[in-house]
């Protein structure tokens, strides 16, 4: 039977959906005109299908113009929002219930950070950015508003700026690399200790070696190493070698956490909770943003050339975070083009492919973001005033705000009326210039938090995507990357000329005490002393980088993991520690090379997914077969579980050993089990797999079923695992208010399940968490989860059935692509053409899991009808195949390019998504022309 979608595509083999003439007829070729001041020259845009458009200039700042006329056209409302939102500003957009969030960003300062960037940027950037900001506004002055005003009831905005373009950019980078991480870890750590000392266990032994392991559960890196290969040296002990000069990493200093310190963690804890716009756009352990990408020389490809993979994991909402367009322009007398995603609000591309090169982008976790234990001195008011570093007392920075929220539902448009909030509540922002112009964040009395991080001060990344859109050459790209300050992370190049590169990226910031072989106090993955009584403070910079922007001492670049044209021929990532810094669960006892300091870059890495993905293609490039574009379109619709293929085998030899009667629940379980190939695919017909046919639904076989069924038991037996030992056993020592994040607690089960014949389940801190023995925790978590699934909270998805066979993970599996208002018919599905799998099982249903390579990731302990469903996947999935004679690209996003929900174009790319496929990307004038539905001419005012 047919999707209920709202357009017809047709498949063509290996997944890639190739343009039809099957469109709409509001998409039909339409030629249309305009003339605006503020153009110099004549831009052409050519429109696909999907409403990509691929914009022709004569120049390049008329091609911006234009950009930000089909951004502003296409995606306004996303743009407002998200402008106000990192400026903290949304109340008066979204009303009262954004408000929380606002004084948060405003008070961390994203805002300000963009206002000093603005004054720091060189002028070509600014021309780009005014030149953009002149399109949006020629766009505004000529068209309504979008729907999504109308009903906040706003009839009149702001023009925009450059400024906002850059606001765009900093709450982006933000949503990578300023992390609360440490707030979380401080509130653990302290708990555990002081419930240790009453109780008797050692509470640090099962921060760091139980429960928050720094050891990755798998041990892919992506260049192993590489740090004995520029003259650093790994994994030191007591005493280091001779390339150490003799040093010693040591642990100095106090590591005890105060009783006002951990309030005041678990107070700020309680702010970053209570503004959820804010929270959701932090980087923090329970739902950490990554990507997957990888890489292949052309010796090792069909066609001989190299080739990319790519696919960031961002939130998956409506509209998509990212929006495609091609730009094409003249360069040293040639056309020159950029093809690939950009940000809705920004010019230029992020991530995509010039006429010489391609790049993609995955997170690189890198700890940059301290927060710090302060001391004060206050007015009489009690406000700070200066904080005291080694008894001087230093100046803090007071910043006044006004707090405006639109009133919605009296039917007076564009009603903002003012908020009052305290003083120390959010209406003045105390800023310190020790801590990068970081603010504070939390006081009491004389003591308080500040937070200091790489980007509250200028930084450069657009001007390095900008150069990415220009570089020639693998150096000229070289030097844009070391523009780019924040956002932490790994970047892949590929070129015509055969080269292939990787690179770890942002400006690191080199910590006092490591530089002394110390770590003075606590790691710095905890709140650090500010006050000077230990070594915790960022190094002043003494040897600045090349393009380096932060005032403190940070990485040399040529420091920072990268590979370029590796031996082995092929560069895999997908989050993991890049080099394998954490393997031994110690990220802080390596040295730099000269024996210049302790080498560190972050506490805990992803790892699942790069050792799916570093098998694979390690595998690809083994064979006697060559890779294809078709190998890499396989590799990222994967969905077969490394954690099931790692853990499963020795659960069910434990249960071998265990009685289980014929014809039981339990037996049918390890029946299906024993024969999975840890593939999670929905098996039903109304679910979204890889190599479904978009328009048509189908009935699953026997295979299907099976992966389908097995799926679903072992979800819920992992999350009873992780329940019954990590979750139970801190509960009964009264620490069930202070578990580990998901991720970590199911690492801290693997590593007690894996050591249960040494350590019989015992942990460094002395606590037994498998309490009630091996095989009756395991048998026991089996069915506990077989009785859940039959039970009245699955009754919707499963009607009380004890037939596993009846257990379909697609009905659990499910995603809703949530628009601002969350409601329908802005969200997907409901909207845009789409509906709920069924009235109580909302969303979409879709193949993946924990940890997938096409990534829809749960929690590990998910134990709800709608716990298992995912918020987070590939923003963009891209591969390319760079022939000098012609670049090819496949593209896809999860929704569609416009921001309106009437416009076909909505979600007219989820349907390729949802079953991984893909469209061409055309690459220049001539492909663009080729696949044009619909053109547009913009002018200079006559």
């Amino acid at each position: 039977m047919f999707r209920p979608a709202q357009f017809a595509l047709r498949k063509l083999p290996v997944h890639l959906l190739i343009a039809t003439s099957l469109v709409f007829s509001a998409q039909s070729a339409l030629a249309e005109d305009f003339n605006f001041p503020g153009l110099t020259g004549t831009v052409t845009v050519f429109q696909d299908q999907y409403g990509i458009p691929s914009i022709k200039g004569e120049n390049e700042l008329d091609v911006y113009f234009v950009q930000g006329y089909i951004h502003a056209r296409d995606r306004f409302f996303q743009m407002d929002r998200d402008r106000k939102g990192a400026a903290g500003r949304a109340a008066e957009l979204l009303g009262q219930a954004a408000l929380s969030s606002d004084v948060q960003y405003r008070t961390f300062g994203l805002g300000r950070a963009a206002l000093t960037t603005w004054q720091k940027l060189d002028a070509n950037t600014k021309g780009i950015l005014q030149a953009y900001a002149n399109g949006v506004n020629t766009y505004l002055a000529n068209n309504p508003l979008p729907p999504e005003h109308t009903a906040l009831e706003i009839t009149e905005v702001e023009p925009w700026t450059p400024l906002d373009s850059l606001l765009i950019g900093k709450g982006l980078g933000a949503s990578f690399s300023l992390s609360t991480a440490d707030i979380d870890s401080t509130i653990a750590l302290g708990t555990y200790v002081g419930y240790g000392q009453a109780i008797g266990f050692d509470g640090e032994a099962l921060f760091f070696e139980d429960t928050y392991r720094s050891a990755p559960p798998d041990d892919r890196v992506t260049a192993p190493g590489f740090l004995g290969s520029i003259g650093g040296v790994d994994q030191v002990g007591a005493s280091g070698g001779a390339d150490t000069k003799g040093a010693r990493v040591e642990t100095i200093g106090s590591r005890e956490i105060s009783d006002q310190t951990l309030a005041m963690a678990t107070e700020l804890r309680e702010k970053i909770d209570n503004a959820p716009l804010f929270k959701q756009r932090l980087q923090n352990q329970q739902n950490p943003n990554g990507s997957n990408a990888w890489l292949v020389a052309g010796e090792h490809t069909e066609s001989g050339f190299p080739m990319i993979a790519n696919d960031p994991h961002l939130t998956l909402d409506t509209p998509s975070i990212w929006y495609e367009n091609q730009l094409i322009y003249p360069k040293e007398g040639e056309e020159w083009h950029v093809n690939g995603t950009g940000l809705a609000g920004a010019p230029g591309v992020v991530l995509g492919c010039s006429s010489f090169a391609c790049w993609g982008m995955t997170v690189n976790p890198l700890d940059v973001t301290d927060f710090f234990s302060e001391a004060f001195l206050t007015n009489a008011l009690g406000l700070p005033t200066h904080t005291l570093y080694k008894g001087d007392p230093e100046p803090i920075k007071q910043v006044f705000n006004s707090w405006y929220v639109n009133v919605i539902g009296d039917g007076i448009p564009n009603n903002l009326v003012r908020a009052n909030v305290g003083y120390t509540a959010g209406a003045i922002s105390l800023v310190v210039p020790r801590r990068n112009d970081g603010a504070i964040v939390d006081i009491d009395g004389n003591a308080g938090v500040s937070v200091m991080y790489t980007g509250f001060r200028d930084t450069h990344e657009f001007t390095a995507f900008l150069g990415f859109n220009h570089a020639t050459s693998l150096d000229e790209f070289v030097v844009s990357l070391q523009s780019f300050d924040i956002a932490v992370q790994n970047v892949y190049y590929a070129d015509i000329e055969g080269s292939i590169a990787w690179f770890t990226t942002s400006e690191k910031p080199m910590r006092e005490d490591l530089a002394a072989f110390t770590v003075d106090g606590l790691p710095p993955w905890f709140i650090r002393d500010g006050t000077g009584a230990a070594a915790n403070e960022w190094l002043p910079v003494t040897n600045p980088q090349p393009g380096q922007a932060l005032d403190y001492e940070i990485l040399p670049f040529d420091e920072m993991p990268h590979l370029v044209n590796p031996d082995k021929g092929f560069v895999t990532n997908a989050n993991n520690d890049p080099i394998g810094v954490s393997l031994d669960n110690n990220p802080v006892n390596q040295i730099r090379p000269g024996g210049t300091g302790l080498y560190y870059l972050n506490s805990h890495y992803a790892a699942y997914r790069m050792g799916r993905v570093d098998r694979e293609v390690k595998g690809m490039v083994a064979s006697d077969e060559p890779v294809t574009p078709e190998d890499f379109m396989t590799l990222q619709a994967n969905v077969n579980l490394l954690d099931a293929e790692l853990v499963l085998p020795t659960l069910l030899g434990i249960m071998s050993q265990v009685p289980v009667p014929a014809g039981t629940p339990m037996a049918q379980a390890l029946d299906v089990l024993s024969t999975w190939d840890y593939a999670a695919h929905t098996g039903i017909s109304e679910g979204w797999d890889a190599g479904d046919d978009p328009t048509m639904t189908s009935e699953p076989d026997e295979t299907e079923l099976r992966q389908a069924a097995a799926a679903t038991v072992w979800a819920m037996w992992r999350s009873m695992l992780v329940q019954n030992t990590i979750n139970a056993t801190l509960t009964a020592y009264g620490l069930g208010d202070y578990l580990p994040p998901s991720q970590l607690a199911y690492n801290a089960f693997k590593y007690h399940l894996e050591n249960y014949p040494t350590a019989g389940g015992v942990g460094a801190s002395g606590i037994n968490f498998f309490s009630q023995g091996l095989a009756p925790t395991v048998a026991g978590s089996l069915q506990m989860a077989l009785d859940a699934l039959a039970s009245d909270e699955f009754a919707p998805a499963f009607a009380n059935s004890t037939d596993v066979m009846d257990y379909s993970w697609g009905k659990l599996h499910r995603i809703v692509f949530n628009h601002s208002f969350n409601q329908d018919p802005f969200n997907v599905p409901n909207g845009g053409g789409f509906m709920d799998l069924a009235p109580d099982l909302p969303g979409l249903s879709r193949q993946g899991g924990y940890e997938a390579v096409d990534a829809s990731s749960h929690s590990s302990t998910a134990d709800t009808l709608n716990g298992f469903m995912f918020g987070h996947g590939p923003s963009r999935r891209f591969i390319a195949e760079l022939n000098p004679a012609g670049i090819r690209g496949y593209e896809v996003l999860p929704g569609g390019e416009s921001g309106v929900f009437y416009s076909p174009n909505y979600s007219s790319q989820l349907p390729l998504w949802l079953t991984n496929s893909y469209h061409p990307m055309a690459m220049g004038s001539e492909e663009a022309m080729d696949v044009a539905v619909g053109t547009t001419t913009f002018g200079p005012a006559q």
